[in-house]
């Protein structure tokens, strides 16, 4: 897994899985460079072949914490370009209501910003 902060955005790139074995790792390693100045999370899952309930849930931990941090207004969490079957595993779970998803080769399928704080 690779990270990089941009101009507000912080990437994470070349996660192939997120599951039990690696989740909470994944959950610290960004939650340790969150700062008050970011304005979203871009992580990107084309290489992401295997998510399991707990890797789910270390995104709704992720989303969770930018709440108690409270984020900056219009903070989002896209999810891009996510394969096949964790795109299926995302909106089982539902979770295309809490992030942006972007899928392969398109643009966000129009939900809302993760996080809008008012």
């Amino acid at each position: 897994m690779n990270l990089n902060q941009q101009n507000g955005t912080l990437s994470v790139t070349g996660l192939r899985e997120l599951n039990a074995a690696n989740a909470q790792a994944f959950r610290a390693a960004l939650v340790r460079v969150m700062s008050q100045d970011l304005r979203a999370i871009e992580i990107d899952l084309s290489q992401t072949q295997n998510v399991d309930g707990v890797g789910l849930g270390a995104l709704v931990a992720l989303y969770e914490t930018a709440r108690e941090q409270r984020m900056r207004e219009g903070f989002a969490i896209r999810l891009n370009n996510p394969t096949a079957t964790v795109q299926q595993m995302l909106e089982l779970a539902r979770l295309h209501h809490l992030f942006e998803i972007t899928p392969p080769g398109g643009a966000p399928d129009g939900t809302p910003p993760a996080i809008n704080l008012i």
